[in-house]
């Protein structure tokens, strides 16, 4: 996620340009070792399958040597569910330093206890977007090359993924639904089985509901960002359409029994709403291979998307 700075007079010349890039931090370099150990211990807490050395379900470590254990056990899901993270800020802060925009390195946001052991990370742009293309380059950067390591990460889990009967999977009250892309990739990896959840499908998993959560096409969302770099009447149109997607699928899922999972994200798109920063200049057209790519941004938004990300079994 980018955080772009709001400037009162869009059409200004020159364009400031920022050269030196702004150095690495040591409060940076804390939140990635916090993230990290975050993210480990949820690993070990609520995604591993082997045989637990810990006899305790509860989410708190009875001490030291318990949350160590816990930690070693969420390895995999921490380093795949950092990688997701971090290859989509670093997408943002690379594209940041081609066109010399003023960008922070990601903040990482450690969650402790959490699902996932964070919130995400954040990078900061401190200087103007220059035009629709620099915009979009920074907003697609950063989805995409979190979806690339994302669909790696399901590989490589559905891969060592322990297969078990279907009925017995069904008696654990409920299912992480895999978006349309993970059904598609376990189905021609591992055809026919049900596969049990492990560190690595969990960080996919995750991976994938966080890109799709970024991709929604409003406000200063990477889907906002790049749908503002369509045009501002396009970026109008979606956010209402991202509102009423959000809307029917939490009304879908009180309708139907199952958790709300895109409840939150419904009131942020509220709040939200159509709200986008202006650029530097306004004029340039985004040009034929971006808008290409940016149905390729919408298509990644439709493949990483499901109704029920956790679905509760009858």
């Amino acid at each position: 996620m980018t955080q772009a700075p709001v400037t009162e007079t869009p059409e200004r010349s020159p364009l400031p340009l920022v050269r030196r890039p702004i150095p690495l931090r040591a409060t940076q370099v804390f939140l990635v070792l916090a993230t990290l150990t975050a993210m480990a211990y949820s690993g070990g807490t609520y995604w591993d399958t082997a045989p637990h050395v810990f006899d305790d379900p509860s989410v708190l470590p009875r001490g030291v040597e318990d949350f160590v254990l816990r930690c070693r056990a969420g390895l995999s899901f921490a380093l795949w569910l950092f990688a997701i993270l971090g290859a989509h800020e670093m997408g943002h802060y690379i594209a940041c330093r081609r066109y010399r925009i003023a960008a922070t390195w990601p903040y990482f946001l450690p969650a402790p206890f959490f699902l996932f052991g964070t919130f995400g990370a954040v990078i900061r742009i401190r200087a103007p977007i220059p035009d629709r293309r620099a915009l979009f380059d920074v907003a697609f950067a950063g989805p995409l090359a979190g979806f690339v390591v994302a669909v790696t990460a399901l590989a490589v889990g559905v891969t060592l993924a322990v297969a078990v009967p279907s009925d017995l999977a069904s008696q654990g009250g409920h299912v992480y639904s895999l978006p349309w892309i993970g059904g598609w990739i376990a189905e021609a990896l591992r055809p026919g089985e049900t596969l049990m959840m492990n560190g690595t499908l969990a960080a996919a998993w995750a991976g994938f509901l966080i890109t799709v959560l970024n991709l929604f096409p409003a406000g200063q969302l990477d889907g906002g960002h790049i749908a503002y770099a369509v045009s501002r009447s396009f970026h109008r149109w979606m956010s209402v359409g991202a509102i009423v997607l959000a809307a029917g699928t939490v009304t879908f899922s009180f309708a139907t029994g199952q958790p709300p999972a895109y409840l939150l994200w419904l009131g942020v798109l509220l709040w939200m709403r159509n709200r986008h920063p202006p650029l530097w200049t306004e004029q340039a057209s985004l040009g034929r291979a971006r808008t290409w790519l940016a149905a390729l941004a919408l298509l990644i938004f439709v493949l990483c998307f499901t109704w029920f990300p956790l679905r509760l079994l009858d």
